[in-house]
């Protein structure tokens, strides 16, 4: 079963990502409200949903829209999940 509160805005599963298995992430929905607190972005694709009152990227009519080339599958996003898991 999967568990709802893992599910991206993105539409990614967190409960799949070895960051989040490793203890290493919070899952996209906690971090982007950590990272709210402290005055940062976590995640541009959070930030427009948020912001549009929408549950996930997929219910907006400008879906796949250039904040999608920032999400899960940018360069950026790579990188800090290769730097994740290679801290201890």
């Amino acid at each position: 079963m999967l568990d709802k509160t893992l599910l991206g805005p993105c539409n990614y599963y967190c409960g799949n990502c070895a960051v989040f298995k490793n203890s290493k992430c919070l899952a996209c929905a906690k971090a982007t409200e950590k990272a709210e607190a402290e005055g940062r972005v976590f995640c541009n694709i959070s930030l427009c949903v948020g912001s549009r009152n929408l549950v996930s990227y997929s219910d907006c009519k400008s879906y796949l829209c250039e904040k999608y080339d920032d999400g899960i599958f940018a360069e950026s996003f790579i990188k800090y999940i290769r730097g994740k898991l290679k801290r201890h």
